[in-house]
């Protein structure tokens, strides 16, 4: 069932077949809305209610349509948990005008672009060469906390535990935009990627060029206090050399190499699933 619905959901994803208002970014924008307001979240009872909430709701829905209807409602359930979880359309909108910025040489709103993809780091580069650098290792990174990671906990911990990490990074990214601490959101932020971020940071060694790999990846695996997006950034960087594209400018050849990496190791994930799901690991 977990393959079977993370292909279904996938799928649906790339064709862009989930209407605005059921995607992730809506919907939390909503959830916020009608719970505790930014204010009342200093409280860490309040905050631990706001994350736990909607995992709770989707864990009760798994165990009450176990069964019913031979399967097809917990299916069911399964298949729209993940289109909300993984349906990103306003990320892939941002990425698709930083592409088509530099393409046409307008650097000023590349720049602006590259702030607006990740709102919790200013986007600090000192010219065009290394606006592509770090915008490759920004796509890394944004295909690990969207897609990587939330399919691990699909995969193996179900929907519901997918939604608690997909709630948790939400609410870091709201509150890092605001240049906001809230009680328990960085040490369970970390927490919750220190399984995923190595996993899939091994499959970057293994989907690029291990031998360059290798040296950066093993000492931040073995580090048990290793930062999660130094270690996919750094690990991505290593992996992937970065072709001379004809007709690319340069401030986008870097983000087009990490993302093809991304895409083999999310392909990598896949099969690795399948296999496990065959034998009988993965049900």
């Amino acid at each position: 069932m977990a393959l079977f619905s993370l292909i279904v959901v996938l799928l649906a994803e790339r064709l862009r077949l989930v209407a605005d208002a059921f995607q992730f970014e809506a919907w939390f924008g909503r959830y916020r809305r009608l719970m505790f307001d930014d204010q009342a979240l200093r409280s860490p009872l309040r905050m631990a209610v706001a994350l736990v909430l909607p995992a709770l709701v989707v864990w009760l829905a798994q165990r009450l349509l176990t069964g019913v209807w031979f399967g097809v409602l917990h299916l069911a359930l399964w298949i729209g948990v993940g289109l909300l979880l993984f349906a990103h359309g306003p990320l892939r909108q941002r990425f698709r005008q930083y592409l088509e910025a530099a393409r046409r040489g307008d650097i000023q709103s590349c720049f602006n672009y590259a702030d607006r993809l990740d709102e919790s780091t200013a986007m600090q580069a000192a010219s065009v060469e290394e606006l592509g650098q770090r915008m490759g290792q920004l796509s890394a990174w944004l295909n690990y906390r969207y897609y990587a990671a939330v399919a691990l906990y699909f995969v193996l911990l179900g929907p519901a535990m997918a939604t608690f990490y997909c709630t948790v990074r939400a609410y870091c990214d709201h509150f890092a935009a605001q240049d906001c601490r809230r009680p328990l959101l960085g040490p369970l932020m970390k927490l919750l990627d220190w399984v995923p971020v190595r996993i899939v940071s091994l499959g970057f060694a293994l989907s690029g060029h291990f031998s360059k790999a290798a040296p950066v990846l093993v000492p931040k695996v073995l580090d048990p206090f290793s930062d999660p997006r130094r270690m996919i950034t750094e690990v991505a960087l290593a992996a992937e050399e970065v072709p001379e594209t004809a007709g690319e400018p340069l401030c986008v050849q870097p983000t087009l190499a990490l993302l093809k990496l991304a895409k083999r190791n999310f392909i990598l994930l896949l099969v690795v699933v399948s296999l496990l799901t065959i034998f009988g690991v993965i049900h």
